[in-house]
C-alpha cells in the first residue's frame, strides 16, 4: 500500500490549528509548513514519474519535479511548478532559518 500524501496536509492543518494550544507554537507552525510542502511535492512527483520523469533519488529531484511542470505549455501546470518552488523556499526557511520574521 503506497503512502497517502494527503495525510501530510491533514497533519499540517492540525498542527497549524492547534499550535496556539502548545508552548511550542513556532515548532508546530514550522512543522506544518514542512509537511504541507512534502504533501504537494509527493503528489506532484508521483504524477511526474507517471508522465516519464526519471528521478535520481537525490536532492536535485525537488528542482527536477518543479522544472517538469514549469516547462509545460499549459499555464495551470506552470503554476504548479511555481507553487512547488514557493513552497520549497518556505519549507527551507522553516527547517533551517534560526529566525523567521512574521
Amino acid at each position: 500500500m503506497s503512502f497517502q500524501w494527503e495525510h501530510y496536509i491533514e497533519l499540517a492543518e492540525r498542527l497549524n490549528q492547534e499550535s496556539a494550544t502548545f508552548a511550542e507554537t513556532e515548532a508546530c507552525q514550522r512543522s506544518a509548513i514542512s509537511r504541507a510542502y512534502y504533501e504537494a511535492f509527493g503528489l506532484a512527483r508521483e504524477v511526474a514519474v507517471l508522465e516519464g520523469l526519471t528521478l535520481t533519488k537525490k536532492a536535485e529531484d525537488h528542482k527536477n519535479v518543479e522544472q517538469h511542470y514549469r516547462k509545460s505549455t499549459r499555464k495551470s501546470r506552470q503554476q504548479i511548478g511555481l507553487e512547488l518552488n514557493r513552497l520549497r523556499r518556505l519549507r527551507s526557511k522553516a527547517d533551517y532559518d534560526l529566525f523567521i520574521l512574521h
